[in-house]
């Protein structure tokens, strides 16, 4: 399964929706794509674990918190991705944006603001992960095609709430979920793709998730201390 010169066309004249709701964090991650044998796939690293981190060892794209130096949204994933996975993205490497997305909610505010840029490297590149990182991976769309790929799987914070997910590797607990999904889930519905790993419960779910008001009150206030102290 492949991202086509059709498809990268969409993506590049995507006009996205740019969203100022207040929220604690404002971010930006990149999403890097390249053609294999396997078809299209696309990098995500797990992150190291760290007790500061909300995010500890999850699954994400490379990209972190806009800080007040960078010129844009934009500068901040590319700074990111040099930091994390040690690559350069150039203006050449560049596709299109995504629509902005949001993460859920802390004491009425929401916990992140996320800018999510795609780029597909005109020449082959080398990663080198920082202290950041705990492992790095290449996930092919042909892998999310695959329905017995999809997870039962519970927010880590509150078992009672079910998330749509995909297993990546059940041996370093790696798992495809939350706005990381989400922003697969929006890649593939702008180029008009089905992702057919996941039911259509699930994927009803996704669109859903940013219209919710989780009740996560031990996550939120970690969260919450977290980025105070930033």
């Amino acid at each position: 399964m492949f991202l086509t010169e059709k498809e990268l066309s969409i993506i590049a004249s995507h006009v996205p929706a740019r969203r100022s709701e207040q929220s604690l964090l404002r971010a930006a991650v990149a999403i890097i794509l390249r053609d294999s044998e396997n078809g299209t796939e696309f990098l995500m690293m797990q992150r190291a674990m760290h007790e500061d981190d909300p995010w500890s060892g999850q699954m994400s794209f490379p990209g972190g918190k806009i800080d007040p130096q960078d010129e844009s949204a934009r500068h901040a994933a590319e700074r990111e991705t040099l930091e994390e996975v040690g690559v350069k993205l150039s203006e050449s490497d560049y596709v299109g944006r995504l629509d902005d997305l949001y993460g859920l909610k802390v004491n009425n505010l929401f916990s992140v603001h996320v800018a999510c840029f795609i780029y597909k490297p005109t020449e082959q590149i080398e990663l080198r992960a920082n202290y950041e990182v705990a492992d790095m991976v290449w996930v092919s769309m042909q892998y999310l095609n695959q329905p017995e790929n999809a997870l039962d799987f519970y927010h880590p914070k509150d078992q009672s709430v079910r998330m749509p997910a995909v297993l990546i590797n059940s041996a370093k607990d790696q798992v495809l979920w939350g706005l990381s999904l989400r922003m697969i889930s929006m890649l593939y519905s702008l180029v008009g793709f089905e992702l057919e790993v996941l039911s259509e419960q699930d994927q009803l779910a996704l669109e859903q998730i940013e219209k919710r008001n989780l009740q996560l009150d031990q996550q939120g206030s970690r969260v919450a201390r977290f980025f105070a102290e930033r």
